[in-house]
């Protein structure tokens, strides 16, 4: 599933793949089991489940902006640690190593990997795949693209080429960042509105006769269209509060 896989590499999770499936599916099983036991009400329960699975999606997807926000913004000083080693004369291994041990902290754990890969015998353009879906970035990706290229010509006309994408990554993460933030908090606070509905459920469920009323085939007919209009404000509000963003150099395809 491409959504799943996508979200798991934005927040670097995709070597527990497994783990978080298991997470994202038994804990809104649980969330029923717990909502049943206290109310009684099988379509309550049934819809905090699926509240709760919509949840757990929106940590990974925040877990998955903060990751890459506090990579985005060491990403100049990456591309200047690849410009220096091209003007060094570093072949494609040295600067994988090079890159392990003197980039920003937030990005070392993706050059090793990379470095390891290689040392074992991986292909070079394979290498650099993997680089890319570990960081799942526009700019992991022209990096990866810039090195391939620098592998392949030996470096001519490297230096000024690395020059000119430092300089557009350092301004393009500083116009970004400001947007992002504020849209960031936006978008928060209305995804948080959406849980108002059910939080009152909750309470007014505590009374009998209200429980009795959320058991019969109405009520349940009630909360399932509850249920699908908070997905639908959901979906609505990623979809109104997206901004146009740049995007990953060749989709981040390989």
């Amino acid at each position: 599933m491409k959504f799943y896989s996508e979200l798991l590499e934005r927040a670097g999770l995709t070597s527990r793949t497994k783990e978080v499936a298991l997470l994202l599916f038994s804990i809104p099983a649980i969330a029923a089991l717990l909502v049943f036991a206290a109310v009684g009400v099988l379509g309550l329960s049934l819809c905090i489940a699926a509240l709760v699975l919509a949840a757990g999606i929106e940590v990974l997807r925040l877990l998955g902006e903060r990751r890459l926000s506090a990579m985005e913004a060491n990403w100049p000083a990456v591309f200047d640690i690849v410009q220096s080693g091209v003007a060094s004369g570093l072949r494609f291994s040295e600067q994988l190593e090079y890159l392990a041990e003197s980039a920003p902290i937030s990005h070392r754990q993706g050059f090793r990997a990379a470095f390891d890969a290689l040392e074992r015998g991986h292909a070079d353009v394979e290498v650099l795949e993997e680089l890319k879906k570990y960081f799942a970035s526009r700019h992991g990706d022209l990096l990866a693209l810039l090195m391939q290229l620098e592998r392949e010509l030996g470096g001519v006309g490297m230096e000024k080429t690395l020059s000119d994408a430092t300089s557009n990554v350092r301004r393009e993460i500083g116009e970004l960042g400001q947007l992002l933030a504020k849209q960031g908090w936006v978008s928060l606070s209305a995804k948080l509105a959406l849980l108002a509905p059910w939080l009152v459920a909750l309470v007014l469920v505590q009374l009998p006769q209200n429980r009795e009323a959320f058991a019969t085939p109405l009520g349940a007919l009630v909360l399932v269209l509850g249920l699908a209009l908070s997905l639908f404000a959901y979906a609505l509000v990623n979809q109104l509060g997206q901004l146009t963003l740049p995007k990953r150099v060749l989709n981040g395809a390989g």
